[in-house]
C-alpha cells in the first residue's frame, strides 16, 4: 500500500531517524574495528556513503563494503587531513596571547569547515586522485562560503545542545554531521562546478 500525504511524510521522517541512528552505531563499530586510529577515516567515509545512498539500500552491507573499500585509501584521503588538525592545534596552542593567535584561529576554523565537507566530496568523486579530491573540496567549500559556514555553525550549536543529552549525541551525532555535509556538498556540487584538474580552470 502506497502512503500519501502527511502519513508518507511521517513515515519518511521515521525512516530517516532510524537510518541516522543505525549509521551512527555503524560508525562507532567501524572506528572500533580499526583500532580507533585506523578506523576513523574508513568509518567516516563509509558513513557518508550510506547517507548518500537511497533508503532502499541496506545500511549494514553498504557501510561495511564502503569501510573495506576506504580502509587503505581513506588513510590518505581523510586520515592525513585529520592528522594535520593536531599540527594546527599545536601551533595555535603555542601562539596563545600573541598577535597571530586570532588569524591562526580563523585559519583553523576555515580548515575544519573544509574538512567537514571532505568525506562527502570524496564519496561523490571517489574515482578521482586524492589531490584532485582535496582541490575539489576546497572549491566546493569556498565558492559560496556562506552556505557551509552557516551549516557548520548550526551543527555546532546542535552539538553543544546535544552535549547535555549524551545518548542522543551518540545516537545521532556522527550521522547528522554526515547528513549535513552531504546536503551542503550536493547543493554546491552542481554541473557548473569546474574540473580543478583541467588547465585554465584553477580552483578559486
Amino acid at each position: 500500500m502506497e502512503l500519501t500525504g502527511r502519513t508518507a511524510i511521517l513515515y519518511r521522517c521515521l525512516d530517516w531517524l532510524l537510518r541516522l541512528s543505525l549509521v551512527s552505531l555503524l560508525w562507532i563499530l567501524g572506528v572500533l574495528a580499526g583500532a580507533v586510529v585506523i578506523g576513523i577515516a574508513p568509518s567516516t567515509l563509509a558513513a557518508h556513503q550510506v547517507i548518500s545512498s537511497s533508503l532502499d539500500a541496506p545500511a549494514w552491507s553498504t557501510f561495511w563494503s564502503g569501510w573495506r573499500e576506504w580502509l587503505g585509501r581513506g588513510q590518505v584521503v581523510l586520515g592525513l587531513p585529520l592528522a594535520s588538525v593536531w599540527v594546527l592545534g599545536f601551533y595555535l596552542t603555542m601562539a596563545r596571547q600573541t598577535v597571530i593567535a586570532v588569524p591562526l584561529s580563523l585559519v583553523l576554523l576555515g580548515y575544519l569547515v573544509t574538512l567537514w565537507l571532505l568525506p562527502a566530496v570524496a564519496v561523490t568523486a571517489g574515482s578521482r586522485r586524492t589531490t584532485e579530491i582535496w582541490m575539489l573540496t576546497i572549491h566546493v567549500a569556498w565558492r559560496r562560503p556562506v552556505v557551509p559556514v552557516a551549516a557548520a555553525i548550526a551543527l555546532v550549536a546542535a552539538g553543544l545542545g546535544a552535549w547535555y543529552v549524551v545518548p542522543a549525541a551518540l545516537l545521532f551525532g556522527p550521522a547528522t554531521a554526515a547528513l549535513g555535509a552531504v546536503l551542503v556538498s550536493s547543493r554546491l556540487l552542481t554541473r557548473g562546478t569546474p574540473d580543478p584538474t583541467r588547465s585554465g580552470q584553477p580552483v578559486r
